[in-house]
């Protein structure tokens, strides 16, 4: 795909879509016990059944609804990351870079941007927009959030996924190499150098990047 961060935005419009749903849903049963009550000749035994059983299925599809906004927040938030990301590479096109943006890995998700150099040398990178600060811990690169220090989300391993990205695009490609970046868009990176890789991987903010890739294409 040639539209940054189009596979995000239609992420984000379906869990928006999910999450209305589900929103609905929960007014639903909020309403049915009532409605129940007026149309159908029960007992009050029943009915407290019936108002029990909608009353933690509301709750159910509440807590759901509620990871959905979460998700589709993060997938907008992300979405826009991308945007600002091609902005910045948009300049490199007219010095002959070839700029690829979502391409689909059947294991480590969607490379970002993919990048081949005048040179010859090709690049991959993986934004992120989280906030906070980022810093590696001598395994993972890790958030923090105040006080707290936390890990990327379900425990991701961002180092690990955007190396595998960048050994799923040298085979799909049929090239030698392809060095893999972070770029965040957000957070602020803390003792992390941008001229030197972690475990292989470089990585930088949004100001940093365009003058990194030139730096690793030798100009």
């Amino acid at each position: 795909m040639s539209n940054p961060g189009g596979w995000v935005r239609k992420q984000a419009r379906n869990q928006t879509i999910k999450a209305l749903a589900y929103s609905g849903g929960v007014a639903g049963l909020v309403v049915a016990p009532f409605l129940i009550s007026l149309l159908l000749p029960i007992n009050a035994g029943l009915g407290v059944l019936i108002g029990l059983g909608c009353w933690v299925g509301a709750t159910v599809l509440r807590e759901q609804a509620r990871q959905l906004w979460i998700e589709a927040k993060k997938a907008n938030q992300g979405s826009v990351g991308e945007k600002n990301v091609a902005k910045l590479l948009k300049p490199l096109k007219r010095l002959g870079w070839t700029i690829e943006y979502n391409i689909p890995q059947r294991r480590w998700g969607d490379a970002d941007v993919f990048v081949r150099s005048p040179r010859g040398n090709y690049f991959v990178i993986d934004t992120k927009s989280h906030k906070g600060g980022v810093f590696f811990d001598g395994s993972v690169l890790k958030r923090r959030q105040g006080r707290l220090v936390n890990e990327f989300d379900l425990g991701k391993d961002l180092l690990k996924a955007v190396i595998g990205q960048s050994h799923s695009l040298k085979d799909m490609k049929r090239v030698s190499f392809v060095q893999p970046i972070l770029c965040f868009t957000q957070a602020n990176l803390e003792n992390i150098e941008p001229d030197t890789a972690i475990n292989g991987v470089y990585v930088v903010n949004c100001a940093k990047l365009v003058s990194l890739l030139k730096r690793l294409d030798g100009n």
